[in-house]
């Protein structure tokens, strides 16, 4: 892969993890990235890093061979208003923001649109990437980047929406069980920290076999729940509550918003 220089628009907690990632991978350089923000305090944190980094969007714009745009996507119109550049390469992450919208805001720009997760910020991360607008080198240079900060998938940005309801959402569904095993566990009689261990190991073991089952998930479920045992009346109460339709739900809702958001509705 050629070498090109990044800028990024943006230093917030998701565009730090994503160059953190860009760093640990040796991708590129640290002077062969420049970063820009509003806010001078995450601008000398950076500063460390070793990349450039400025206030100035235009400097960005003008020395960049590729452009990751990381602000809040209801501000874009805003921050980008008077950017004139032609021809240029941009990869963007802001939600609900399409990859014509970004390209008619650069006029006619070629558009990356990846859609990461908060876990991207440990290392765990998931993103879903459409840089079907880029040659051959811009496509390599957006997989290395995204899959320094976990796992990624390769697919048409017309399925985002439904993504948005599965990876970019879901972290909070897991929080929510974690939290409700963790408080329950804690009614139950368990000290607080046992409970958080136990039901933090418990996700990690399963989430472990079902990477590598040889079987279904369904079996997987059978395999734990034991006739006339105590699993299956946990199982069965959650069944009797129509707990699969709940979060089925749940995931409708989020895609929804996701495209009433993004204008596909």
């Amino acid at each position: 892969m050629n070498r090109f220089t990044l800028g990024i628009v943006g230093a917030g907690n998701m565009a730090t993890a994503i160059l953190n990632g860009i760093l640990k991978s040796g991708c590129l350089n640290p002077d062969e990235i420049i970063v820009s923000d509003v806010d001078g305090d995450k601008l000398k944190a950076i500063s460390e890093k070793g990349v450039v980094v400025t206030f100035d969007n235009e400097l960005i714009f003008g020395q960049s061979d590729y452009i990751l745009l990381a602000v809040k996507p209801q501000v874009a119109k805003e921050v980008f208003k008077d950017i004139k550049y032609k021809n240029l390469k941009v990869i963007s992450i802001m939600a609900g923001i399409s990859r014509n919208t970004v390209s008619e805001m650069f006029g006619g720009a070629r558009v990356a649109r990846i859609m990461p997760n908060t876990p991207c910020l440990v290392g765990k991360g998931m993103c879903a990437v459409d840089a079907g607008d880029f040659d051959e080198d811009g496509r390599k240079l957006v997989s290395v980047i995204f899959s320094s900060l976990g796992k990624i998938v390769e697919l048409d940005e017309k399925y985002f929406d439904a993504v948005t309801a599965v990876s970019g959402s879901g972290p909070a569904y897991v929080y929510t069980f974690i939290k409700a095993m963790i408080d329950e566990g804690v009614a139950l009689g368990l000290d607080e920290k046992i409970s958080e261990t136990l039901t933090l190991q418990t996700f990690k073991g399963a989430v472990k076999m079902v990477e590598e089952r040889t079987t279904d998930v369904d079996t997987l479920i059978k395999n734990v729940c034991s006739k006339g045992g105590t699993t299956i009346e946990a199982v069965n109460c959650f069944a009797e509550n129509n707990l699969d339709k709940i979060i089925a739900e749940g995931m409708k809702r989020c895609e929804k918003r996701s495209k009433e958001l993004s204008g596909n509705v």
